[in-house]
């Protein structure tokens, strides 16, 4: 019999996509700061990799967007598409990849700032799970901050407006009400198939013939 092939799992480390273009051959991206998808989201928890406020945060944001974002602000990046967040196994196959970022030439560049301690990134700032309710009062009193969440604030900022995106949200909508109204449909003609297959109680039975 003729055997299904599945498709081979690609290299997380794959396909990585360099901004800009120009130096797809000569940036050195493994001292950048990873950001993914969840960083953003604000469907996810603390606990699930948000690093921001629910306030500033939005839902799901993809790769494309975080991308898009960082191009506006004129920052180095590079894009590895088949990355997952590793405390969320959801994303790596759900809305999945990061960006590395460039927080050297961002702070450079005026774009962010420094953290008073010197440091602008977040390293693995996340919190106990035990004190994950008092992290977040605390991150909701906050403002734009410094160092690598005054970035996450920008990007979730930018991304909210992008055409792009509001596009793919729209679709997204659009989908899912003709995936309901055809489910509706379909419900409404199994009702009345198995209806109508039940209105046989008038007809006659046949008896058997005497010998």
């Amino acid at each position: 019999e003729e055997m299904i092939h599945l498709p081979t799992k690609p290299d997380s480390n794959s396909g990585v996509l360099v901004w800009p273009m120009s130096e797809t051959f000569t940036m050195d991206y493994k001292e950048f700061s990873a950001i993914y998808p969840n960083y953003l989201d604000s469907n996810k928890t603390v606990k699930l990799g948000r690093r921001i406020a629910v306030k500033d945060a939005l839902p799901e944001p993809t790769i494309q967007d975080i991308h898009e974002a960082l191009v506006s602000l004129n920052i180095r990046h590079a894009i590895q598409p088949h990355k997952g967040y590793s405390r969320d196994a959801s994303s790596r196959w759900d809305n999945s990849g990061r960006v590395l970022v460039d927080l050297v030439g961002a702070v450079e560049s005026g774009v962010m700032d420094m953290n008073p301690d010197g440091a602008f990134d977040l390293g693995e700032d996340i919190p106990d799970m035990d004190n994950i309710e008092n992290y977040q009062n605390k991150e909701n009193k906050k403002g734009g901050g410094t160092g690598k969440k005054q970035l996450l604030r920008q990007l979730a900022q930018i991304v909210r407006d992008l055409p792009s995106r509001q596009k793919r949200l729209e679709e997204k909508i659009k989908m899912l009400e003709e995936e309901k109204l055809k489910a509706a449909k379909a419900e409404k003609v199994a009702t009345k198939t198995g209806g109508s297959s039940g209105g046989g109680g008038n007809r006659k039975k046949k008896g058997k013939k005497k010998k």
